[in-house]
């Protein structure tokens, strides 16, 4: 009996012991799931610093548009959609892997889990959509694109392997290849960010010199031109004062009353000289409305600095983009430092030429004015003059004859008017017209098709599908 009962005591103790035994393996579990079991994992560890120093190093190449801004938009949009994909995936990534090895799996986990979301999220994809404002081809955006999805992807991945107690040195090891080409690429694209600021500081200050050297040209072109259609003006005014001279003058040698047919004829002859003035003038005052709205709209639209921040910007979108930038990109900057004085001296000298045509074309319609206006108000009074020389009993039959035979000379003023408005269509209108639109192409299309950034990109593309 006393042995049996030995026994059971025995029994006990064994169950006791392995209870204890099994609370303190349970307990050790427990303490375990909060401890990090990768932190004795030299490689994981290695890997994770890398993490950490690939971001970093990515977020300082970003620290220098904090104190300078980008001038252009184009650049400020690209610039801040870089900084704030950087600034959340550096600020993400270093929440997860920086002090790896002394914190627990659990606040790993919770920050990778915060990073997947930011990667996977609309905000990622808002940030690396602003990069289009420095693409030439998408190359960055797209690039920046597959450098998230792979950080994506492997952050997944390590989630799963931690919750899974899996080897997580693959997954680790991907992120890091990614975080690196990150870094790679961040600092690439901040220094042609920069550099692209200084090109468009540079080019925009000779554009902006060559700008105003184009306004004051087009200014003393207008001046000249508008001087010259007033010297017109007035003498067409003259024009009037000569006739109304003429008529008081041939008045005061008669003291009769003039024939109907006389007074009819001075009427019209009055009239015709009217009508001419005042055809001239408004086509003189269109020619000078036309010129004003096509010379404010070259002033107002930067006819220069507009081309001039076309072109740098294509320089600076092609330069960041490894497939099409080569030697000719840093070429064809110095060749839109040197265009905006090179277009200067072709304005000017398209505005050179055109006043010169002008200057013949206005001498010429002086010249028509006086031979066919003037030489038709001579030619009718020396008609009258004539009837002088008669008997004072012939005088009115004299003059009522000469006032019908003398209707010509209001075809000839009537037709001086027609061959002003053609001279003024053909010669000054149409010339100028040449002028906008050669300078238009000149400005806007010079030297940009034949560049090498354009026959880069069509060899690209046409290599793609050639068969070796």
């Amino acid at each position: 009996m006393r042995k049996m009962h030995r026994s059971f005591v025995n029994v006990q103790q064994l169950v006791l012991l392995v209870a204890v035994m099994v609370l303190l393996s349970d307990l050790s579990s427990v303490s375990g799931a909060s401890s990090n079991p990768l932190a004795d994992d030299e490689e994981v560890t290695n890997a994770t610093m890398g993490i950490v120093e690939s971001v970093s190093t990515a977020r300082a190449a970003m620290e220098r548009f904090k104190q300078s801004v980008p001038s252009v938009d184009y650049l400020q949009l690209a610039t801040a959609g870089l900084q704030e994909y950087v600034a959340n995936v550096t600020g993400r990534f270093e929440a997860t892997f920086k002090d790896f090895t002394t914190r627990d799996l659990e606040s790993v986990q919770h920050a990778l889990i915060e990073t997947i979301r930011y990667l996977n999220g609309y905000e990622s994809v808002n940030s690396i959509s602003m990069l289009q404002n420095l693409d030439y081809s998408m190359y960055n955006h797209n690039l920046l694109r597959s450098i998230n999805s792979d950080l994506r992807i492997a952050s997944i991945s390590l989630s799963e392997a931690l919750f899974d107690q899996r080897d997580v040195s693959v997954a680790v090891d991907d992120i890091f290849a990614a975080t690196d080409k990150l870094q790679e690429n961040v600092i690439r694209l901040a220094d042609v960010i920069e550099k692209g600021e200084a090109w468009t500081v540079e080019t925009n200050a000779r554009a902006l010199a060559a700008q105003q050297g184009f306004n004051e040209s087009i200014d003393q072109y207008l001046n000249g031109s508008l001087t010259q259609v007033e010297d017109i003006v007035t003498a067409l005014e003259d024009l009037r004062t000569y006739e109304e001279d003429m008529y008081r003058r041939f008045k005061e040698k008669i003291s009769i009353t003039f024939p109907k047919s006389t007074t009819n004829y001075f009427i019209a002859l009055k009239k015709a000289l009217e009508n001419t003035i005042q055809k001239i003038r408004i086509n003189f005052e269109n020619l000078k409305l036309y010129k004003h709205r096509d010379i404010e709209q070259w002033q107002s639209r930067g006819s220069i600095t507009a081309p001039i921040g076309y072109m740098t910007q294509v320089a600076v979108q092609v330069a960041s983009d490894p497939m099409l930038s080569n030697d000719c990109t840093e070429s064809y900057i110095d060749k839109v430092l040197t265009f905006p004085n090179f277009t200067l001296a072709h304005v000017n000298g398209c505005l050179a030429e055109q006043t010169a045509s002008e200057e013949k074309t206005f001498a010429i319609i002086a010249q028509l004015l006086d031979t066919y206006v003037v030489g038709a108000i001579n030619a009718s009074y020396g008609a009258f003059d004539i009837c002088f020389r008669y008997a004072p009993r012939k005088l009115n039959q004299c003059l009522e004859l000469n006032g019908y035979e003398n209707n010509w000379a209001n075809g000839r003023i009537y037709n001086a008017a027609k061959q002003v408005e053609s001279l003024v269509d053909s010669e000054i209108q149409h010339n100028f017209n040449a002028c906008v639109a050669q300078n238009g192409y000149f400005l806007n299309y010079h030297n940009i098709q034949e560049m090498c950034i354009y026959s880069k990109k069509r060899t690209r593309y046409r290599n793609r599908w050639t068969k070796k």
